[in-house]
């Protein structure tokens, strides 16, 4: 991870939702919660694309309010400061949902930085 650099940070975050996705593909909600290394690995990624965001230079965040950086940061949060908290149901629901319009959205960023 490269401090201040928003497209290799971004660079960052897609390779984190590329493993996420990989690591999630082909399962239920019962067969993740039943493999702590997969749900651990899921976690770790949401982890550094969280810390993508806090390193990313304030300027690129309010030129493109259109992601949700604050929600990517409080998830990182919660991961490190509230562990013993995480709903799995919601972090499911992120890496079903929310993660594949998000990297069209940060791919699309990308393109065009």
């Amino acid at each position: 991870m490269s401090d201040h650099n928003p497209r290799v940070l971004i660079i960052d975050m897609l390779d984190a939702i590329d493993a996420i996705i990989a690591f999630s593909q082909g399962y239920t909600y019962d067969q993740y919660l039943a493999d702590r290394k997969t749900r651990d690995a899921i976690y770790r990624n949401l982890e550094v694309m969280g810390e993508a965001v806090a390193r990313m230079p304030e300027y690129f965040l309010h030129a493109h309010t259109d992601i949700p950086w604050g929600k990517i940061r409080s998830t990182r949060n919660a991961f490190i400061h509230g562990y013993d908290k995480i709903d799995d149901r919601i972090v499911w629901n992120i890496v079903t949902q929310l993660l594949p319009n998000l990297r069209s959205a940060l791919q699309n960023k990308l393109e065009r930085i």
